[in-house]
């Protein structure tokens, strides 16, 4: 097992809508250097029907090294370090779609497994370690949206830059307020908001910095499930969408502007997971 090859437990699955996407903000992935500060976006493991299939897609789109290992799955390395999985649904999993699955960094998973459960959360995987890599656990927050913690060994899990290293995520809820108080209360970070064009965009900081976003789904989309969702950064995104739709992935949402957020996309890889690109430096703060 690399990180998260397994969920027993139901999972809600979402699918974006493209209408609002507009208005995210990205902020790199810094680093690291020495452990990752609580609610870091540290990785990503793709759950899918089709695991094969998926490995090569994403090692065209992104360059990703993708390396099969002995249970049947696959690890993906960006510049020499892993930064997340592709794993196969099978029997043994209450998992019906294709998602990515988004890991947060804390600093004591134990103790964050103890208040997850005094705060309703859902256990989907229980604490596992992994060697050299660290532990890690899989649950369903307060609105049930899946999530991983991983606690960091001594072998660096992420922190990558550049073309296709992740550089941001969002929690997508009903109830931002609800979602910081959790999140506060299992992973120990802090909830602030920043002007983005006109919008309040709500953050989860640490350290005095954004590690993740926070948008409240709109009442219109009454189909959309809360969950995670990553951003992989890269440097043409008309040529990266274009390179993804021939590779037999679909644009959900097309290259869209915002001065304050940049060019983002939103794209279905070949078997039906969804994540966003970003192009990197094309985000302009608005005076």
């Amino acid at each position: 097992m690399t990180i998260a090859t397994k969920i027993r437990s139901p999972l809600v699955v979402f699918v974006l809508a493209a209408a609002f996407a507009a208005l995210v903000t990205v902020s790199p992935v810094s680093a690291q250097q020495g452990a990752p500060a609580p609610g870091t976006f540290i990785g990503a493991d793709l759950i899918t029907e089709d695991a094969e299939a998926a490995s090569g897609f994403y090692a065209d789109l992104f360059g990703w090294d993708v390396e099969k290992v002995e249970d049947g799955g696959y690890r993906i390395n960006h510049k020499g370090r892993l930064i997340g999985s592709i794993s196969q649904i099978d029997g043994s999993q209450d998992v019906d779609r294709s998602f990515w699955l988004v890991a947060l960094a804390v600093n004591d998973l134990k103790q964050s497994m103890r208040s997850a459960g005094e705060n309703n959360a859902a256990v989907y995987e229980k604490i596992t370690k992994v060697k050299d890599l660290g532990r890690y656990a899989v649950i369903g927050d307060a609105e049930k949206a899946p999530v991983m913690f991983i606690q960091s060994g001594k072998t660096p899990i992420g922190g990558t830059e550049g073309p296709g290293a992740w550089v941001w995520a969002e929690l997508w809820t009903d109830d931002i307020e609800k979602a910081a108080t959790f999140y506060a209360d299992v992973v120990g970070v802090g909830h602030d908001t920043t002007d983005r064009g006109g919008e309040d965009y709500h953050l989860f900081t640490s350290q005095g910095k954004p590690r993740a976003g926070i948008v409240k789904i709109p009442v219109e989309l009454e189909r959309v499930d809360p969950g995670w969702a990553p951003y992989v950064g890269i440097t043409d995104i008309a040529a990266t969408l274009a390179k993804a739709k021939k590779l037999g992935g679909r644009v959900i949402l097309g290259e869209t502007e915002h001065p304050a957020a940049g060019s983002v996309a939103l794209i279905l890889d070949p078997v039906g997971a969804a994540l966003f690109v970003y192009q990197l430096g094309s985000a302009q703060e608005e005076k």
